[in-house]
């Protein structure tokens, strides 16, 4: 059964131009995902969360281009307030 994992990254400045081809050559379970990416304000790292079977699979499933320095680790999800 699939879960959320939240997708993490962190990388030095320099790094950041290496994952950029990665952009263009998504897989379609990637296409409309968000990505947070704060490197423009100096924290240079990104997010995401996606859902898979296992912490592997959703590495696997990231151009490869992503995948050094990337962990999954499984999340809940909650909703405050509500």
């Amino acid at each position: 059964m699939s879960q959320p994992y939240l997708v993490v990254n962190h990388h030095k400045p320099e790094e950041c131009e290496a994952l950029e081809p990665g952009f263009s050559r998504l897989p379609q379970h990637l296409i409309g995902k968000d990505f947070y990416c704060p490197c423009p304000y100096g924290e240079h790292s990104f997010y995401m969360i996606v859902e898979a079977d296992s912490s592997e699979e959703v590495i696997q499933g990231l151009p490869p281009e992503f995948q050094p320095g990337t962990r999954a680790v499984p999340i809940e999800i909650l909703r405050l307030g509500g």
